[in-house]
């Protein structure tokens, strides 16, 4: 997989009604503070650098992300 910048802005989405908003490194520190139910239904939403242009990671992706950061 290739990683996305560690300053992309990203959404952590562990409830749909309070997505997080912050750099993928914030929203993987937050991740790792989760518990083991909301990080394995959580997704991340990693905004590239074109508008528009985005990409949503499940929560095994977002597992592989976190495991190399």
């Amino acid at each position: 997989m290739d990683m996305p910048s560690r300053t992309a802005t990203a959404q952590l989405v562990a409830s749909i009604h309070q997505p997080w908003r912050a750099p993928v490194h914030e929203c993987l520190d937050r991740w790792r503070r989760l518990d083991a139910v909301a990080r394995s239904t959580a997704y991340l939403v990693v905004e590239g650098p074109e508008p528009r242009r985005r990409r949503t990671l499940n929560a095994s992706a977002i597992a592989e992300l976190a495991h190399g950061a």
